[in-house]
């Protein structure tokens, strides 16, 4: 089965779904945590309204994925994030701030970043998918050349056998995809204060959203459960109340 023909693609970008309201957080913090790390991406992206199913957000390029991912962070947490890289030369790990994109250039590098593929010698590269990087995950000691089954095509269209490409040929198709992908991601840039290097590295916006959905979600979760506790409420009315008036009420409730 070929893999180069265009995946689904992602919805109109209208209507983003903002991730923080509180039942929608709950919903996405059940859904995504019990999702492999690969997949959390794709499952925030369907849940943020940014993908009719998980199906077509599944079939995302990695690169698409990772912009959609950063434009349901910016509507729901807003655009500031932090990251931590190592720095290649001496080791230290050294914290990053960025802003991300306004959601206009995300909408736009997420539609530029589609299903792209270019050519590399006799082959033909595309962009891996969620859905390829969930199969290298479930081979981890094949993950490479599962990757390269999957992405690359003869020129003749035929699928590639990893074991019979050389070194060489894995190395420059490697480059080939991370360069498609490389192309949309969002990249940390710091000098380390230890050896003076600048490091770049590319930023996991799936990642990093999951991240704040992981800490908001039990924070939330801890409200309902002291107020229900408190006066008897149920968790819909709770989730309906404003984010100050539960404030408000838990003041009181621990004084």
């Amino acid at each position: 089965m070929s893999h180069l023909c265009p995946p689904g693609r992602a919805a109109e970008h209208h209507g983003v779904r903002d991730l923080a309201e509180p039942e929608l957080l709950l919903d996405a913090w059940g859904q995504a945590s019990v999702a492999p790390p690969a997949g959390r991406g794709a499952v925030l992206v369907r849940l943020a309204g940014l993908c009719p199913d998980l199906d077509r957000a599944l079939d995302l390029g990695v690169g698409e994925c990772a912009a959609l991912a950063a434009l349901a962070h910016a509507t729901a947490f807003g655009r500031e994030v932090a990251g931590v890289i190592t720095c290649s030369s001496c080791g230290e790990l050294l914290s990053a701030q960025v802003s991300l994109p306004t959601a206009e250039e995300l909408v736009t590098a997420a539609a530029a970043s589609g299903p792209r593929q270019v050519s590399v010698g006799e082959f033909t590269v595309r962009a891996p998918t969620t859905r390829d990087l969930l199969a290298a995950a479930a081979s981890p000691d094949r993950a490479c050349a599962v990757l390269l089954s999957r992405c690359v095509l003869r020129g003749d269209g035929s699928p590639v056998d990893p074991a019979e490409l050389t070194q060489e040929e894995k190395s420059l198709l490697d480059e080939a995809a991370e360069a498609i992908t490389a192309a949309t991601m969002t990249t940390l840039c710091v000098r380390c204060p230890g050896c003076g290097e600048h490091v770049r590295a590319a930023l996991d916006t799936a990642a990093v959203l999951w991240d704040r959905i992981d800490i908001a979600a039990p924070a939330l979760m801890e409200e309902v459960a002291v107020l229900a506790g408190a006066f008897g409420w149920s968790e819909a009315d709770l989730l309906a109340m404003p984010a100050a008036r539960r404030a408000a009420y838990l003041e009181r409730v621990e004084t």
